[in-house]
């Protein structure tokens, strides 16, 4: 290996170590959790709406010979 090619490698090496180093730095400590105050209100939950299954999609030809159709759903 010739030594330009060391030494780039060495060079490139140190940059991405100084960039780890500077960028990927530890998370701050989460914050304690707050404690609720006295004047705060229960907060009512809100009924879900009833699900309405969906219509099947519709039957559609796909290269097919005329007058036969495949659904695209399993």
């Amino acid at each position: 290996m010739p030594t330009d090619a060391k030494c780039g490698l060495l060079v490139g090496v140190g940059l991405v170590i100084a960039v780890a180093i500077l960028f990927f730095q530890k998370d701050p400590e989460a914050p304690a959790l707050a404690i609720p105050s006295a004047e705060a209100k229960p907060v009512a939950a809100v009924p879900k709406p009833e699900e309405k299954p969906l219509p099947p999609p519709p039957l559609a030809p796909i290269g097919e010979a005329p007058g036969r159709f495949v659904s695209l759903t399993k």
